[in-house]
Formats: C-alpha cells, sequence, structure tokens
C-alpha cells in the first residue's frame, strides 16, 4: 500500500516503491556504518574520543596517544604483562643526620647528603605507597642514621670502654626521631617496615634502635611469612665487632679475641674494619634451623642485611666479616633466592663460588647477592631505592635514581620456566666470565 497522502507513480508499466527516506524522511538509515572509526574520529562524530586518540582536530600532537585498540599500540601488551606475586619496596644507607654535606677527600665526587636522606625517604615512601597494593612490605637494609661516637677506629682492636657520651647519644636519638617520623608518615598502616641494624645505627644500643623503630619482638634478627609460599630472613651483621656489644659483656670480650685473631692472620687486616660485623654463633644457628624449617615447608627465602652476605658483592673489606661461612651455609639450601644488603655505597653484585659437583672445579653457585646503591650518596636532586618484583621462576629489582635494575632468575637453569633468560643485566654476565 502507499504511503498516506502519497500516490505511487509508474515508470514503463512498473510500480516505483517507496524509499526509507521517503516514508520517514526524519529517521537515520536502520543498516550500520561501515565507515572506519578512525575516519569518524576525524570527521569529529564520535563522542568521547578525547585527546588521548588520534585525529582528533584540534589536539597537542605532543598528547596523542593510540588508543587500546589501535594497531601496534604498547598498551596492547601490557594487558599481557605478567604480574609479580608481590613486591618489596628497598633502600639503603639514607644515613640522615642534621649535618652540612660531606665530600670524601680521597674520592672526589663522592659526596654524603645528610640532610637530604628524610626528603628522598619521604619520596620514596610515597611511590612505596602508590603501590600498597601488591606491596608485602618494605624493608630498610641498615644506617638510617649516621650517628655520633668519640671511638678510636685507628686503634688495632677498636672496642668501647664504656657507653657512647650522653650529649652524643642525645644527638643520635633525635636524628633517629626524626627518621621514624618520616616513616610513619610515609607508609600506611597495612605496610610493615622492617630494619636491619647498621653499623651506623649502633651508636645507639642495637635493642633500643630495634624496639625505637619497631622490629617484630625488638629484634635484631627475625623471620616474617611473605605471600605465596616465600619468606624473609632479616639478619644482623653487627654482631661480634667489639664496638657494638655492651661494654664488659661476654660478647665483647668474644668479639676482641675475634679481631685480635682475624688480624694476625695474612690479609685480615683488610677483611675485618671497625666498621664491619657478622653473625654471632647463637644467631648462625637460628639461621641453620629456619632454613631447615623453610626447606620442610617448600619456601622460598630471601634474606635481607646490612653487610653483602658474599665477597663478590661488595668491595674488600665491605662485606660481612664471616661472608664466606654464611654464603657457603645459604647456597647449601635450595630454599634461598635471593640476598640484599646495603652498607657499600656504590652498590654491586655477586655469586659466590662453590665446588662443582666432581668437586675439582669452582663454578658460579645458585644464590643472587645484591648491594643496593646509598641513598645518601645519590646525586643533588636525585634519589636511590629499589621496588622488588617476585615472580615464579624470577625476581626483577627496580631501581629507581642511582639504584641498579636487575633481573635475577630463581629458577634452575635447563629447565623450561617460560621465561627468557636474555633480559639479565648483561654487564653483570660480563664480571661473572672476569
Amino acid at each position: 500500500p502507499t504511503p498516506r497522502g502519497r500516490k505511487a507513480t509508474r515508470r514503463g508499466g512498473a510500480r516505483e516503491m517507496p524509499t526509507a527516506s521517503a516514508i520517514a524522511p526524519h529517521r537515520r538509515p536502520l543498516l550500520p556504518s561501515f565507515t572506519s572509526r578512525a575516519r569518524r574520529v576525524a570527521r569529529g562524530r564520535v563522542r568521547g574520543a578525547g585527546p588521548s586518540c588520534y585525529g582528533q582536530p584540534g589536539n597537542d600532537p605532543g598528547k596523542k596517544r593510540p588508543s587500546i585498540q589501535s594497531m601496534g599500540s604498547a598498551d596492547r601488551l601490557e594487558v599481557m604483562r605478567a604480574k609479580p606475586l608481590f613486591t618489596i619496596g628497598l633502600f639503603a644507607d639514607a644515613q640522615y643526620a642534621d649535618k652540612d654535606d660531606h665530600e670524601r677527600p680521597s674520592e672526589p665526587g663522592r659526596v654524603k647528603r645528610f640532610r637530604a636522606s628524610a626528603d628522598r625517604l619521604a619520596a620514596a615512601l610515597a611511590d612505596f605507597r602508590s603501590k600498597s597494593e601488591s606491596m608485602a612490605c618494605v624493608v630498610n637494609l641498615g644506617d638510617l642514621i649516621d650517628g655520633y661516637n668519640d671511638d678510636d677506629v685507628a686503634a688495632l682492636v677498636p672496642t668501647r670502654t664504656g657507653p657512647v657520651p650522653a650529649h652524643l647519644a642525645e644527638k643520635s636519638r633525635a636524628d633517629l626521631r626524626v627518621m621514624r617520623s618520616v616513616i610513619r608518615r610515609g607508609v600506611g598502616a597495612a605496610t610493615p617496615v622492617y630494619h636491619c641494624v647498621g653499623n651506623h645505627d649502633c651508636n645507639l644500643p642495637r635493642e633500643e634502635v630495634c624496639e625505637f623503630l619497631g622490629n617484630p619482638r625488638s629484634a635484631a634478627y627475625f623471620g616474617v611469612k611473605l605471600p605465596r609460599g616465600w619468606r624473609l630472613l632479616v639478619l644482623d651483621t653487627t654482631e661480634v665487632n667489639p664496638r657494638y656489644e655492651t661494654p664488659g659483656s661476654e660478647a665483647q670480650a668474644l668479639g676482641e679475641a675475634y679481631v685480635k685473631s682475624a688480624k694476625s692472620e695474612p690479609g685480615g687486616s683488610e677483611r675485618v674494619k671497625p666498621w664491619g660485623g657478622g653473625l654471632g654463633p647463637t644467631q648462625t644457628r637460628w639461621l641453620e634451623n629456619e632454613l631447615e624449617l623453610a626447606t620442610e615447608r617448600n619456601e622460598k627465602v630471601i634474606v635481607a642485611s646490612h653487610c653483602a652476605l658474599s665477597r663478590t658483592a661488595a668491595r674488600p673489606g665491605m662485606s660481612a666479616w664471616d661472608a664466606d661461612a654464611i654464603s657457603a651455609l645459604l647456597e647449601a639450601r635450595e630454599c634461598v633466592k635471593v640476598c640484599v644488603a646495603g652498607h657499600d655505597h656504590p652498590g654491586g653484585y655477586g655469586r659466590t663460588l662453590v665446588p662443582d659437583r666432581e668437586g675439582t672445579h669452582r663454578t658460579f653457585g645458585r644464590v643472587h647477592y645484591v648491594t643496593l646503591e646509598a641513598m645518601l650518596e645519590a646525586p643533588e636532586g636525585g634519589t636511590s631505592y629499589a621496588v622488588m618484583e617476585v615472580f615464579d621462576h624470577e625476581v626483577v629489582v627496580k631501581g629507581v635514581g642511582a639504584c641498579t635494575s636487575r633481573r635475577l632468575r630463581t629458577s634452575k637453569r635447563g629447565v623450561f620456566t617460560g621465561v627468557a633468560s636474555f633480559g639479565e643485566r648483561m654487564g653483570d654476565v660480563v664480571d661473572e666470565i672476569n
């Protein structure tokens, strides 16, 4: 039937059918448009295209970015990128003090920026807090403050005959209060902060420092459970050094005997520096027990300490005094994957040499030893800290500022994991070959 008010016409004897526009001229065709989205964006016919899409008239070219649907967009890969099981915030050697900057006379260019450390730590904690959804904890690798003392480190056996003078101890406490305030403001209540004891922290009694900062049970060494079958062990590498033990105690006497004996051996004076230390016998037995329990529970272990636990991860004299014994213990346990430390301000990386299967040669061990660059000595206006991302088969240390980024495989070589090895830091590979 013809529309009301219209008549059908004939052309060549055939009735001409009315078009859709003639029937309802105010309606759009019901058929879909096959015009490309890019062309419609260019014509300004796409609502909400926003400045992030290409082709929008009047946009700043510097702000244009392809949408996730665009061919070749990097955002299409982001949704497929592996997500870490959890992350850990790391920083080392903030060494805050109310002191002027100091450049080492023997090493021009290495400047200690004491007062800047408080602001640097606040900025790092703000970054950690923005990642709090995946962050299991934050670990301070020691030397939160610089501290004050009157020690004679040039003595054959540096030690203390009495407590640090009260006026110097109070200055150290004031600096520690500043940094505790920065930490409390900087992280959320749901993210715990664990502290390694550093040699500079020991200008106050270590028990006082651990209680003041809130370590679990006010302990200097302890273990905590991490997500997805991982465990964190925090060690205290300031033991054995008589400078950091209670004056007149048995521990101090044992430390003095250790230092005197070590310095009588070839190379002992180079290894046993007055700012170092190691693990005492009680802590060593505790570590052995923790590693045994972790093995039984099929856990993977990350170890944190102030001094490096392998001589390969620090300059001579900057690793733990008993690093060879500690690294041998760690290498013997398959559960140990990564050790992180501070103390040696330029940073470093290494893997301990261990006997091969036949026992005739030595090869590199499994455990990665990473030393973070000091926050204290980052360039002016810069910083140094890292976010450790833990995956099933690798650990990625994402450095910020002066801190080096590293990719560390934690699964056995020769076992297919789906993780490529070509992304490891090539400088470390060259160092291993050398």
